[in-house]
């Protein structure tokens, strides 16, 4: 086997977003079993580090693009001994087909979801995707998907390549439980945090909010943090809807700051959808393990990856897509048996402790990697 990893992708913190963490947390994971990690990635201006950041060795490319390309390849093309590494790359391209270019063969690649579909685009229908990803994803050795969805879209794209199923895990030790939990039973504090788009559902959940019987409504209290191209148009809903006392906007939320952005909720929701002819999806899911890891039982919705991400009735439970029916009367039980939280708060953490940690993630990954 190889006795070097690269990890090459161009979302590294302090960027943020889920490709980001994964890569930076598999970074610093395959440190114990190989000789030495690298991660190639673009410069980064501004945002937020993770916690542990310093542990890790960048090479930082320009911003530029073009030359951000060129400089990879070069940087890769002049390694020796190109035999001796191993190149996981955060997406198929462009970091897949630089590295196949530069000469290496052991390259492996993280699937995500949405770099898989075509959407309304006809380029990307019976070009990018049937003929350029499917030639470059038949160059790799194995593709490495973050959910069973995902390693279905990749196959339907190449039934000839190895794919792997590999649920996303979290840092057990950094998202954990702490004396904030709320207390208050006559309130039930909701969270939800993500960028705020419109496929992600939160006119979904306000709606439904809206809609409760008032006895109920008034009972909850929905803490929103994140921001978006619909932060806008979604304060204006919830105006709309006349729950802007349920409803409060906090904002981007750092990294270092979300282990108390969840302890400070009892339950965590997000109803993404799965839309036709979309290229947005939820491929897996990182913030419900983040959520569960802190003790907070999740809710989601049954389309893209979520599945992988939530098990029923172990720390979370799933509705159908936009079945306001089902989350009423998932909310108002809730609302009714406070310990019912709290039993599933407590399965959440033990569900993450016993199955979806990184470091069990990273222990399955370089038995992929190593094979």
């Amino acid at each position: 086997m190889t006795n070097k990893l690269i990890i090459f992708s161009y979302d590294f913190p302090p960027s943020n977003g889920g490709i980001a963490r994964l890569c930076q947390e598999i970074a610093v994971g395959q440190q114990a079993y190989f000789e030495e990690v690298i991660v190639l990635t673009r410069k980064k201006v501004g945002g937020s580090n993770p916690y542990n950041f310093d542990k890790v060795q960048i090479v930082a490319l320009t911003r530029k693009r073009i030359q951000c390309e060129k400089a990879a390849f070069t940087y890769l093309r002049n390694i020796k001994n190109k035999e001796n590494y191993t190149i996981l790359c955060g997406v198929w391209h462009p970091e897949a087909t630089i590295s196949i270019l530069a000469g290496f063969k052991n390259v492996f690649v993280l699937g995500h979801g949405t770099e898989f579909l075509s959407g309304t685009s006809k380029f990307r229908k019976y070009i990018w995707l049937p003929i350029y990803a499917k030639w470059i994803l038949s160059k790799t050795k194995v593709i490495i998907a973050n959910s069973n969805y995902t390693k279905c879209l990749i196959e339907s794209i190449n039934s000839q390549v190895k794919v792997v199923a590999l649920p996303l895990g979290v840092n057990e030790e950094f998202f954990k439980p702490n004396e904030l939990k709320s207390n208050n039973d006559e309130v039930l504090k909701i969270a939800s945090v993500s960028r705020i788009l419109q496929f992600k559902g939160y006119d979904f959940i306000a709606k439904t909010i809206a809609n409760l019987p008032e006895n109920f409504k008034d009972k909850i209290q929905w803490n929103i943090g994140g921001t978006g191209s619909y932060l806008e148009e979604l304060k204006a809903l919830v105006h709309q809807l006349g729950i802007a006392k349920n409803v409060t906007f906090h904002g981007f939320i750092p990294d270092e700051t979300l282990p108390y952005f969840y302890n400070s909720n009892d339950i965590f929701v997000l109803c993404t959808r799965e839309q036709p002819n979309s290229t947005s999806v939820e491929g897996f899911g990182l913030v419900f393990l983040e959520a569960q890891s802190c003790g907070i039982p999740v809710i989601g919705v049954r389309s893209g990856g979520i599945t992988d991400a939530i098990e029923e009735d172990n720390g979370g439970w799933l509705i159908e897509q936009d079945n306001e029916e089902q989350l009423a009367k998932l909310l108002i039980n809730l609302i009714k048996h406070r310990q019912l939280v709290k039993n599933e708060g407590v399965r959440a953490r033990e569900r993450v402790l016993q199955k979806t940690n990184w470091k069990i993630y990273n222990k399955k990954i370089f038995k992929i990697l190593s094979n």
